[in-house]
C-alpha cells in the first residue's frame, strides 16, 4: 500500500546539535487510496489536488480536509505522466499518460474521462501543456504536439 502524506512547515528553526539540520516539517496525516508507489503530484486548484503511480491511478484529493474527492480509473498500467490544462471558465482538466500506450482527458470535478487517444507508438513519458497557445506535447519515443 503507497501512501501519500502532507507536510506542513512548522518553526523556522533550522539546526540542532553538531551542524544537523532539524526537520522544520510534521506530519500531519497520511492519505490512504493507492496500492503502488506514488510517483507525481499536480495542483488542480487552490483546494485540490491529483496523485498518480504505478497503480494506473489517478485520485483527487481535497487539500484542507485529505478527503479523497474523486477516484479517476482507466488506464490498465502506470501512469507515466499529467498535467493540468485550463480549459476556460476557471475549468481545469487533468491529462494522463500511461504505459498501455494511452493519453486521457480527464474531468476532476466528476471523474469522467472526456477523451481518449489510444494505441499510441511507444508509452508517453512526459507532458507539457502551453496554455497560450492552447497546444500540448507528449514525448516519449516520439515528441507530438496536440
Amino acid at each position: 500500500m503507497s501512501n501519500v502524506t502532507i507536510f506542513y512547515e512548522k518553526s523556522p528553526v533550522l539546526c540542532i546539535g553538531e551542524e544537523q539540520p532539524k526537520n522544520c516539517f510534521t506530519e500531519l496525516q497520511v492519505l490512504k487510496g493507492h496500492f503502488d508507489i506514488v510517483r507525481f503530484l499536480v495542483q488542480i486548484d487552490d483546494f485540490r489536488f491529483a496523485s498518480a503511480g504505478d497503480d494506473g491511478l489517478v485520485l483527487v484529493w481535497s487539500v484542507e480536509t485529505g478527503e479523497r474527492l474523486q477516484e479517476l480509473r482507466g488506464h490498465s498500467q502506470q501512469i507515466t505522466a499529467i498535467s493540468t490544462v485550463s480549459c476556460g471558465d476557471g475549468f481545469t482538466s487533468l491529462i494522463t499518460a500511461s504505459s498501455d500506450r494511452s493519453l486521457s482527458l480527464w474531468d476532476p470535478d466528476t471523474g469522467n474521462r472526456v477523451q481518449t487517444i489510444s494505441d499510441l507508438q511507444s508509452s508517453v513519458k512526459c507532458l507539457l501543456v502551453l496554455e497560450r497557445l492552447s497546444v500540448w506535447l507528449s514525448g516519449g519515443e516520439e515528441l507530438c504536439v496536440w
